[in-house]
């Protein structure tokens, strides 16, 4: 991600922190021309295993998580593939009796962000959480606070005209690290001409080494 595409987002960036981040991935306009799966290992990740559909642009900053006090470095990559936007984000907490604390703070800046974005279309605009189910991540460590989310919200598209989108994101920790794993997707098209649900095997394409 670069200070360019940046310097566009910055107000809303500012008020949104991590999660405001990831939701700016959805105003770039560079994109791979098809879907293309690929397996990586993210730095500093725990040894965890994701597959992205595109190449993943990555950044690193220090910004506010909710119930966490100071300024977080959290490590995030991004890519975007005709208005879906996969992203996964991670920060590594000092205590075990953080973690919780970090994802909850993590959902509760997501579900603001999914609100946020409604907010750009109109003031009175409401985001809707359809769905709040256990996940299983092989390998995470049980959380309590382990979740899988599900909205329906809109934003603007490239005209300003209200586009209706579905968000899909699973919150779980490996040790002492924490992550954040975010499908923005158009609502009308939920898969490709191929059929591929692309929010499941993102979002199922997650593993940790034995």
């Amino acid at each position: 991600m670069t200070d360019t595409d940046t310097s566009l987002r910055g107000p809303l960036l500012r008020q949104l922190g991590v999660t405001g981040l990831l939701m700016g991935a959805l105003w770039l306009t560079a994109c791979a021309p098809a879907l293309d799966w690929r397996e990586m290992r993210p730095p500093e990740a725990d040894g965890l295993v994701a597959r992205f559909p595109c190449k993943p642009d990555t950044a690193s900053r220090m910004v506010p998580v909710p119930g966490l006090g100071d300024p977080q470095r959290v490590q995030m990559l991004v890519c975007q593939h005709e208005g879906t936007s996969w992203s996964l984000a991670y920060l590594r907490v000092a205590d075990v009796r953080q973690v919780g604390v970090a994802m909850e703070g993590l959902q509760q800046a997501l579900r603001e962000n999914v609100q946020a974005a409604a907010v750009l279309v109109a003031p009175d605009r409401r985001a809707t959480e359809s769905t709040s189910t256990a996940i299983e991540v092989p390998r995470m460590t049980p959380q309590p606070a382990a979740r899988g989310l599900a909205f329906v919200t809109e934003r603007p598209d490239g005209l300003g005209r209200p586009m209706p989108m579905r968000v899909n994101a699973w919150h779980f920790a490996h040790g002492l690290t924490v992550f954040q794993a975010t499908v923005w997707q158009p609502a009308e098209r939920p898969a490709l001409e191929s059929g591929e649900d692309v929010a499941t095997t993102f979002l199922r394409g997650f593993q940790f080494p034995e």
